[in-house]
């Protein structure tokens, strides 16, 4: 399964905007003059509101990690279900992160609930905080993975990245993270053209390759060539050899 960086910054961007900061007040605001679990007699106004005001910021932020988590592993499928797994997988962590924070907090003077309880009363947060989301961002979409086109044009499943292109005779073999490879009748410049997302350079006039996939460089027989995580060596063309020295991979 991959997951690169864009990907975490979409979804962050996506979920930590202006109306999670309202759906944060709001929550902070009820709670904190209701006082659930014990807490309106064993705390004023303000330590109410320091206390609550903290748990759901935690628990945003946790709900954030769990959501960048279920992206990955439920692809394609409807937000909602997405927003399911979220709740429950926060609802299960809060309900004991809770009962432990009363305890380190007030040791044996914090009032004893059932983290099924918390857990409940969590879920039922959620639920309504994602409904309060989606009726404020009635428009919202789940932002779409980017992928290069070289990937659609070969079929290659989701989540998988290209790691180089080569060249050869009137085709060009594609060999992509999952291991897989695959052979078309194109051009070579085609199929770098295609190649619209993932970082990478000419090695070679004969070979393309994702920035990530570049170990090294050293010389064999005279000659450079770029060490690849799999074990093979790419030659290094005189011509390209500028692409590495501006990517940082060699020096000048």
């Amino acid at each position: 399964m991959q997951f690169r960086k864009n990907d975490v910054v979409a979804t962050v961007k996506e979920v930590a905007s202006p109306v999670l900061l309202v759906i944060w007040l709001m929550l902070t605001v009820v709670v904190s003059v209701s006082g659930p679990f014990g807490t309106f007699e064993a705390l004023s106004l303000g330590q109410r509101v320091g206390y609550w005001g903290g748990v759901i910021a935690v628990s945003i932020f946790v709900s954030i990690c769990f959501r960048i988590f279920w992206r990955l592993i439920i692809k394609n499928n409807p937000a909602w279900l997405e927003d399911i797994a979220v709740v429950i997988s926060l609802s299960t962590f809060m309900g004991p992160a809770v009962i432990l924070t009363n305890r380190i907090l007030w040791a044996g003077d914090a009032r004893e609930i059932s983290w099924v309880f918390i857990s409940t009363v969590a879920f039922t947060i959620g639920v309504g905080a994602i409904g309060v989301r989606r009726l404020i961002q009635p428009k919202f979409k789940r932002p779409t993975i980017e992928r290069d086109r070289l990937l659609d044009r070969i079929n290659a499943p989701q989540g998988v990245r290209i790691e180089r292109v080569s060249s050869d005779n009137h085709h060009i073999v594609i060999k992509t993270t999952d291991h897989q490879e695959y052979r078309e009748l194109m051009r070579f410049r085609d199929a770098i053209a295609d190649i619209n997302v993932e970082p990478g350079i000419c090695v070679h006039r004969s070979h393309w390759v994702a920035l990530a996939q570049i170990e090294g460089v050293v010389v064999d027989d005279g000659r450079e060539h770029v060490n690849l995580p799999c074990g093979s060596k790419l030659p290094v063309g005189p011509k390209y050899r500028s692409n590495l020295v501006n990517a940082g991979k060699l020096s000048a």
